[in-house]
């Protein structure tokens, strides 16, 4: 395993912009905490991924901290990725894989090699090096933000953030509870518990679900993408709905004031 911890050399809440492709980002909030942790890990001791760990750029300015890991050598970029049970398939550099009676054929511009864990399997045995998954593993105090930028990786948050800046591509982000939220994804999947401040969606094809919305500002353009959002007793003021060939189901809005805008879409607001 490749492990790089981060020095954060300040006290209290901070703020996270982190840049990271691929992977997966896990961050948590604790109010108990003092000072920031963060750090990248990854099963292969050698190869692409513990290069890029190593290779990763930090800056902190005061509270600000900055974090871009580099796309690992050979990874994969402009992939199509499918999950199923919990499990993932993911395609790329133009390869083929084949399943008949049994047996897996795999072809492409590589060679058609086969890596397990990391490691390539050859007919005499295991050899070489491939891309093994880059994990973020965040700890917060609270009153932190963050911005994450990324292309495919599964980001998940507990605790409360006071605010998050997401954007995402294909990946998925799950949180628990944000304050002001302003979310770009295109054909990726965002669910927050509940968010207490403003809200600024913009979806492409992807989907978004808001357990409880008690906000004072919302905004949710959508293009053929579908949105859930329940709105609390506490929300006030403008819920903004605009909507291209989309889907919106938003409920508990009647105390709202509400502006929508349909263009061969559906949205259905109570």
């Amino acid at each position: 395993m490749t492990e790089h911890t981060i020095p954060v050399d300040v006290i209290g809440p901070i703020a996270l912009d982190l840049a990271m492709n691929a992977g997966s980002i896990r961050v948590a909030v604790d109010p108990t905490l003092k000072q920031a942790q963060v750090v990248l890990k990854t099963n292969a001791t050698s190869g692409p991924s513990a290069d890029a760990i190593r290779d990763t750029a930090v800056s902190l300015n005061g509270q600000n901290l900055r974090v871009r890991v580099p796309d690992a050598a050979g990874g994969v970029s402009g992939s199509t990725t499918i999950r199923m049970g919990g499990s993932t398939m993911t395609f790329s550099g133009g390869s083929g894989v084949q399943i008949v009676g049994g047996n897996v054929y795999v072809s492409g511009n590589g060679g058609g090699k086969v890596f397990i864990n990391g490691r390539e399997v050859t007919a005499t045995g295991p050899a070489g090096d491939a891309v093994t998954p880059i994990t973020a593993e965040v700890h917060l105090p609270a009153r932190s933000v963050a911005l994450i930028s990324t292309h495919s990786a599964d980001t998940v948050i507990t605790g409360t953030l006071a605010r998050l800046e997401y954007d995402g591509t294909s990946g998925s982000l799950v949180a628990d509870r944000v304050g002001d939220l302003d979310v770009t994804a295109t054909s990726g999947s965002v669910i927050v518990n509940e968010v207490t401040g403003p809200l600024d969606a913009n979806l492409t094809s992807g989907n978004l679900g808001i357990g409880a919305y008690s906000g004072h500002a919302a905004r949710l353009n959508l293009t053929s993408g579908n949105v859930r959002m329940a709105a609390t007793a506490q929300a006030t003021g403008r819920l903004t709905v605009s909507a291209t060939s989309g889907c919106a189901r938003i409920t508990g809005t009647s105390h709202l004031n509400v502006r929508r805008r349909v263009t061969s879409g559906y949205v259905q607001i109570s």
